[in-house]
């Protein structure tokens, strides 16, 4: 048998403090371009701006889309560390860190040190997972209350539903989830949470009224309902039922904003999520079913495989769906890592070795032959050359395999994605990012002017010049308006029938967008 892990706890406290830092890497130096980056860390500026505190709003409108809890937590960054990137994605950041903590004590406490440790491997090597928490977006609340809650109905169950402890615990992350992103937040878990203790024959009549107790259904509802009664008072109803049937049922049932596809696709964005561990799923997954009377593998499977699979019918699919999975992912693969660790199966890594080996190898050619795709956006030929430092793992797995040293193996494969991560945030992406229209703009020069907007605009800009955009259609004369107009090179003929004069002063393709962002400098005195 191969020692996995030396049982000292420096090596559980390296690799989180390892996982710590490519949490926060580079959080600062990325612009805030993304979308659904930019409207919601503005919709959060804008509700501090206003000492508005129920209502979210974007540029003025209702914001239908989230629930508030992420907005508060930005509201507190921006007043710790000022109106930037790095305010806009801390707690993310520290959620995303925080719920790879959890974890590893979670798969430590029930599965051992060794298991926990390279459970924590492959989770902490997954590029996705990273990428997920380095955004300004509801969903790290989500993933972490959430996670958290199921982890904690695990514990609970363990006594018998007797833990009062557990019990406010696991009612409390799931309120908090709610108060995340919706309803989701409780519906999802408690579907996977049900199958489970169905298939454990845990429910009986006692333990049902003491997982119903009612200390922890009031605590929920204190906790996870007085905003939305609040939000519906202010806004007549509206906001509940904007939320709750077009974002909710209606992402669901049908595709929204392009984003559908088959139920494969949900299960393309998991192995790709997974990489590098990804190629050790299958076997992972048979172990676990083989040997289901592990009762912490047999709830990892049960949880990750529920949220999977309802995501894979739901008719909107986006890769952030399925992250809620990836700690209970990492705990099946983990344990069936260990396993073969233990019983000395090195001819077990050889596929999945070479497979990995092959992706490494081609990883940095698909990087830049991919982006060399989108029109307009310059790849530098030194864009390969940095993500072949993961080339240094390949030597290391091969030897490791012809030494049979499984440990090493598991090492070198996870390193090889961590610095692909590393590199990303720090060398590759920047290059991207500065391409922006963002990056490029004269945000200094038209911030302190007047500024609108015209039909629709990338909502970025709205983040760095930090105030409203007045519709330049509610103007009784537009063409006596001055300043600076933000809007898409596709709306000009409509600009020339209204007879505006202007100004074009920037013009940029958005980045793996189809329309062009421009910035026009209204000219009233042409007038006439």
């Amino acid at each position: 048998m191969e020692p996995a892990f030396n049982q000292h706890k420096l090596y559980g406290t390296l690799l989180l403090s390892i996982a710590f830092f490519i949490h926060f890497s580079n959080l600062g130096g990325l612009s805030i371009y993304a979308l659904d980056e930019a409207k919601n860390a503005t919709a959060a500026l804008e509700m501090w701006q206003n000492q508005e505190w129920i209502v979210p709003t974007f540029n003025g409108e209702y914001r239908f889309d989230k629930p508030p809890l992420h907005y508060y937590s930005f509201i507190i960054a921006y007043k710790l560390f000022g109106i930037n990137e790095f305010a806009a994605r801390f707690f993310p950041a520290l959620f995303g860190f925080l719920c790879t903590w959890i974890s590893y004590h979670f798969v430590k406490k029930n599965l051992g040190y060794q298991v926990a440790c390279i459970s924590l491997l492959v989770l902490s090597s997954s590029l996705h997972w990273y990428i997920q928490f380095h955004m300004a977006v509801p969903d790290p609340f989500l993933i972490f209350f959430m996670v958290s809650g199921m982890m904690l109905f695990f514990e609970w169950s363990k006594s018998g539903f007797r833990s009062i402890g557990h019990m406010m615990g696991t009612y409390t992350c799931f309120a908090l989830a709610v108060l995340s992103k919706g309803p989701i937040g409780v519906f999802l878990p408690c579907m996977a949470l049900l199958a489970y203790s169905l298939l454990m024959q845990q429910l009986n009549g006692k333990r049902l009224k003491r997982i119903f107790h009612p200390v922890g259904l009031a605590l929920f509802l204190l906790i996870a309902l007085p905003w939305y009664i609040l939000v519906a008072l202010e806004t007549k109803g509206l906001w509940l039922e904007e939320f709750f049937f077009k974002h909710n049922i209606g992402r669901f049932s049908s595709p929204m904003e392009g984003h559908g596809g088959g139920f494969w696709k949900t299960c393309f964005f998991v192995f790709a999520g997974m990489l590098p561990f990804a190629f050790f799923l299958p076997q992972s997954i048979l172990h676990t079913l083989k040997y289901r009377t592990n009762k912490g593998t047999t709830f990892a499977l049960v949880c990750s495989g529920t949220i999977i699979l309802f995501f894979m019918l739901a008719g909107t699919k986006l890769p952030n769906y399925t992250l809620p999975s990836y700690p209970f992912l990492a705990l099946i693969i983990g344990n069936y890592l260990y396993q073969v660790l233990q019983k000395g199966q090195i001819k077990s890594m050889l596929v999945p070795g070479t497979l990995l080996s092959l992706l490494i190898l081609t990883l940095p050619f698909g990087i830049y032959f991919g982006l060399s795709t989108e029109a307009g956006l310059e790849v530098p030929n030194i864009m390969p050359w940095l993500f072949m430092i993961s080339y240094l793992t390949i030597p290391i797995i091969v030897l490791a395999y012809r030494k049979s040293n499984i440990s090493s193996m598991i090492y070198a494969m996870a390193a090889s994605f961590m610095l692909v991560s590393l590199v990303f945030f720090w060398l590759a992406f920047p290059i991207i990012d500065r391409q922006s229209p963002i990056g490029k703009a004269p945000i200094a020069e038209i911030k302190t002017e007047n500024l609108y907007y015209f039909n629709n605009y990338n909502p970025a800009f709205l983040f760095y010049v930090q105030k409203p955009l007045v519709d330049l259609r509610s103007l009784d004369d537009p063409n006596a308006a001055s300043g600076y107009l933000i809007t898409r090179l596709q709306y000009l003929p409509e600009l020339d029938q209204l007879g505006l004069n202007y100004e074009l002063v920037y013009s940029k393709k958005d980045l793996f967008e189809s329309p062009t962002s421009i910035i026009l400098k209204l000219l009233p005195d042409s007038i006439n």
